[in-house]
């Protein structure tokens, strides 16, 4: 009995272990459909700027702030936070 209750608790270390090594998958590639948006470090538009994109730089989008209004994106290794509406499908150019 104990050494069931050690190769569960052994295997759910191991799941727990393996989500927390392995990065977040993106979601889907969007588009910047604007000059000069900034990738911030938080999804407000009062934090610090990380980086700035130009128009059509490609980045990959992992999920939505809880108001809706920013995506955390992934933009040449560097993670951050943009507004929505200056974000397009990468399929879908304005």
């Amino acid at each position: 009995m104990k050494h069931t209750v050690f190769l569960s608790r052994l295997l759910l270390l191991l799941v727990l272990v393996t989500c927390i090594v392995l990065p977040a998958q993106a979601v889907f590639s969007a588009i910047t459909n604007t000059d000069k948006v900034k990738l911030f470090a938080e999804p407000a538009p009062d934090a610090a700027v990380i980086e700035v994109l130009k128009k059509g730089d490609v980045v990959k989008v992992f999920e939505k702030s809880a108001d809706g209004q920013f995506w955390e994106v992934e933009h040449k290794g560097n993670h951050g936070w943009i507004i929505s509406h200056k974000l397009s499908p990468k399929d879908y150019q304005r």
